[in-house]
């Protein structure tokens, strides 16, 4: 156990360098052991090339600078000390690097083997470049964290990055990375970019806080982009350029067995299946606002389950869908120049935007309509909404709700619905009393008779917009009277549901 400068000085030998008694330079020196340092002060103490049978331990130590640059040992201990900038270089792939309970203005770690954080707290900037080996970092409080590049290649190069219970104050950056799996657990951070991350396994994030935004720029993925659980961003969630891991060229097999296979006809031109799309899943979630960007040839997802978008989703660019599931809720939709005044014009725009039409995707747009003060169009949507509730019910309250309530009646947003019932229920009227000749005092009873058809339709509007005004003698009875009441009920209630509607529109 080393407790000062001058100790360390004389256990390592001539190798070590000694400033004016505050600095200490130690290069290519073997030492026949663990290396311990504790409750050390120093205003520099720099260890290159040094080889320890053991580990090197920094225990309690307060020390300005520390580097440690192509250090050897079985691991790497820092713990319960306050240094200024640490900085560990070039460790061995099998050397583990552990920094606990301890304070820092920097740390610097590049092209290391394993690297475990736990319980440190970081004043400027912390960043882990090239990295090798295995990241862990949980209980870091740091302004600004960078995972960059990497040192490695291969299956076996590729590590695991744990992030949990993680407070950056600025930004969290990875950037350039192969990884096997990236796991966030109960993050915050300012702002979180991934760029140009390749994965193995599917992005995992469970209580990811951004007060700014959260960008995926460029990551490559296998079967699924990943999922964000119990997540807030404040700003806007940005995806581009996210593409599945393409698949290995198969190896050519050799002529004796290319030969025994009878070959196949060749597939027929553009028959080539579109490829499927990758989903990044945002569940129980809430953020304001969310853009996607796809290529052409790597179409995305991004589904919302039980979540909620506070401002509004982006206009999705190229092969890019969303897609809403469970509770989830939209305040506004980007509807860009889209008109929505024909089932077609809906239809049109639900397929760019969303992956299917949905109740709830119907109700975003509808929405935004009625917010943008666009009535006549949120009276459609409306529509379209209660015409698909109405489809999923049992066979008897579909028949009421989807064929009288919706196809008469127009949900009482649809003027022409109860207006062109009106006027098939005085067309038919008309055809049943000239077909079966009654009242006799409509006229002649041959059905090529213009003036006896023009008649029957006359009585045809009597029966249902009055009650037997201007009817015939013949049809002043108390049976014609009786019916002459039951159409005009059914008349009064089309006339004053088209009136009502439209006077509704002229007044919004």
């Amino acid at each position: 156990m080393i407790n000062n400068l001058r100790a360390l000085a004389d256990a390592v030998g001539m190798g070590a360098t000694a400033g004016d008694g505050r600095d200490l330079l130690v290069r290519q020196r073997d030492v026949e052991g663990p290396l311990h340092l504790d409750r050390v002060s120093a205003d520099r103490l720099e260890l290159v090339h040094v080889d320890a049978a053991g580990i090197v331990a920094v225990r309690s130590c307060v020390i300005e600078e520390l580097v440690l640059d192509h250090c050897s040992a079985d691991a790497i201990l820092v713990t319960n000390s306050r240094i200024g900038r640490l900085t560990v270089r070039n460790a061995p792939v099998n050397c583990e690097i552990s920094i606990t309970e301890s304070t820092a203005s920097v740390i610097d770690v590049h092209s290391c083997g394993p690297l475990k954080v736990t319980n440190v707290r970081v004043g400027e900037s912390m960043q882990i470049a090239a990295v090798r080996g295995g990241v862990r970092l949980k209980g870091l409080r740091t302004a600004a964290l960078a995972v960059r590049s990497q040192a490695t290649s291969g299956r076996r190069g590729r590590p695991d990055v744990h992030l949990e219970h993680v407070r950056v104050t600025e930004s969290l950056v990875f950037d350039d990375l192969w990884l096997a799996s990236l796991t966030l657990r109960d993050i915050d951070a300012t702002s979180v970019e991934l760029r140009r991350v390749r994965l193995d396994s599917p992005l995992t994030g469970v209580g990811v806080h951004c007060r700014d935004f959260l960008r995926i720029n460029g990551m490559v993925v296998p079967g699924e982009a990943g999922c964000l659980e119990e997540s807030d961003v404040q700003g806007v969630v940005e995806v581009k350029g996210v593409r599945r891991i393409v698949a290995a060229v198969p190896r050519q097999r050799p002529a004796g067995a290319a030969a025994r296979t009878a070959p196949g006809p060749p597939p027929p031109a553009g028959s080539m299946a579109p490829p499927e799309p990758l989903e990044l899943t945002l569940r129980s979630s809430t953020v304001r606002r969310v853009r996607v960007t796809a290529e052409d040839d790597a179409p995305l997802v991004v589904g919302l389950d039980n979540s909620v978008v506070t401002e509004a989703l982006s206009m999705p660019s190229g092969p890019a869908r969303f897609r809403l599931a469970g509770d989830s809720t939209v305040q506004e939709v980007d509807l860009g120049n889209a008109v929505f005044r024909r089932s077609s014009q809906v239809n049109g725009f639900l397929e760019r935007v969303f992956t299917r039409v949905t109740a709830n995707s119907l109700e975003a747009v509808r929405t935004t309509l009625a917010r943008q003060r666009r009535t006549a169009e949120a009276d459609e949507l409306y529509y379209r909404i209660r015409q698909r509730e109405a489809s999923q019910t049992p066979w008897l309250r579909r028949l009421v709700g989807h064929g009288l309530l919706g196809g008469v009646f127009g949900w009482g947003v649809r003027a022409r619905n109860p207006a062109r019932a009106l006027v098939c229920g005085i067309l038919a009227t008309a055809v049943a009393l000239r077909l079966s000749g009654a009242p006799p005092g409509l006229g002649s009873q041959r059905l090529t008779d213009l003036s006896a058809a023009g008649k029957s339709l006359v009585f045809a509007c009597a029966l249902w917009l009055n009650v037997g005004v201007g009817a015939p003698s013949e049809a002043k009875t108390y049976d014609w009277t009786a019916v002459a009441v039951c159409f005009t009920i059914g008349g009064i209630v089309f006339t004053t549901l088209t009136v009502g509607i439209v006077i509704r529109k002229l007044v919004r």
